[in-house]
């Protein structure tokens, strides 16, 4: 079956479905950004100034990128549910949301995140707790629907696997966003300022950066769907081992996420 049109159009075929419109928005956001980045040198928190608001476009595009495509894996009847249609379109706005605002404070060269400088602020970070919330939510609520539709049909990894990622993948995101949002700063400390740094990414490797297993819970959504689509390419599906490979890679992912969680708790 060719899910093409599915993936990128409304079901009348009339225009481009809500995550491909907020995908868009943000690449067209993304391109202005690097212009920025290239000639605007200053530093924020021992960063390029445009570094974190490209890095969300990016994350936030591709999240919704994910969900216009495991979406098309549902029935019509669940994809045009009054929940996952309303759902929709309130992902797309926390998501767009969340990367003006992080935008308008590197702009005005002041932290998005941590920063409760002033009452509005304050609330505004309030706001991009209450949008990651909506983001989580939405990719678990798509995770559910897609269970459901594995439990009718059986015998397809790709719909387990990105069961599992969306689900899975977005408890693990609540745990760390939500812990790291509940500290009064960042936690890199002016020791961890010397620590060996991962290229782009930033991240220290002192074993105090929680952005590392946030990364990697985050992309649970993206890598287990993938890992499924390889069985099923591969066969597994015919001689049903796709399971237990689908079970044994989750397993291992989860606790190579909590051990990199724990470990950025513990040597704070």
């Amino acid at each position: 079956m060719n899910i093409a049109p599915v993936v990128f159009y409304d079901d009348q075929q009339t225009r481009l479905n809500i995550w491909w419109q907020g995908a868009l928005f943000l690449s067209f956001f993304l391109a202005f950004n690097l212009v920025l980045y290239f000639w605007d040198q200053r530093l924020l928190a021992d960063e390029p100034l445009w570094a974190k608001p490209a890095k969300f476009e990016i994350s936030v595009a591709i999240h919704f990128i994910t969900l216009a495509v495991l979406a098309s894996l549902l029935s019509p009847a669940k994809r045009n549910g009054r929940v996952w249609r309303a759902m929709s379109y309130a992902v797309v706005a926390a998501g767009i949301f969340e990367v003006m605002y992080i935008f308008l404070q590197a702009a005005r060269g002041q932290e998005s995140h941590f920063n409760n400088s002033t009452v509005v602020e304050s609330v505004m970070y309030g706001l991009m707790g209450l949008g990651a919330l909506v983001l989580v939510l939405g990719s678990f609520y798509l995770g559910y629907l897609l269970f459901r539709e594995y439990q009718t049909t059986r015998n397809q990894p790709l719909l387990l696997a990105s069961a599992l990622g969306l689900t899975i993948g977005s408890v693990l995101t609540l745990l760390i966003a939500g812990y790291m949002s509940s500290q009064q700063d960042n936690g890199i400390t002016a020791s961890a300022i010397e620590a060996l740094r991962v290229p782009i990414f930033g991240w220290y490797l002192n074993g105090q950066d929680l952005r590392i297993p946030h990364f990697f819970a985050t992309h649970m959504m993206q890598l287990l769907p993938l890992y499924g689509l390889w069985l099923g390419r591969n066969n597994h599906a015919n001689d049903g081992t796709y399971k237990g490979r689908l079970v044994w890679v989750t397993a291992i992912s989860v606790l190579l996420i909590m051990t990199l969680f724990v470990l950025a708790i513990i040597t704070r």
